[in-house]
């Protein structure tokens, strides 16, 4: 299983609420760059459980990332798999 694979995999099986209450721990910049090529609906599920200005913010630096090396996203999917990979 790839690295997207396993990250998209991990974000359905959290619920909204492990979300909202964890999001804290992840920085807005490594969520960008993990954000970065993933579905719109697996984006969303991250969206929907930030405070809107965090969301905002968030979109704001992907966009501001333009293209990125695959390399890039899959580094930091790794690093958010390896902070959750005690809570799951």
């Amino acid at each position: 299983m790839s690295t997207s694979e396993s990250f998209i995999g991990l974000i359905n099986r959290m619920d909204d609420s492990f979300i909202r209450n964890n999001a804290y721990m992840v920085s807005k910049n490594l969520t960008a760059r993990a954000l970065k090529n993933v579905d719109p609906a697996t984006q969303e599920k991250i969206f929907r459980n930030l405070p809107e200005t965090e969301a905002e913010a968030i979109k704001k630096l992907m966009a501001d990332l333009g293209t990125i090396s695959i390399g890039d996203v899959e580094a930091a999917q790794r690093e958010i798999l390896s902070m959750a990979q005690p809570y799951v």
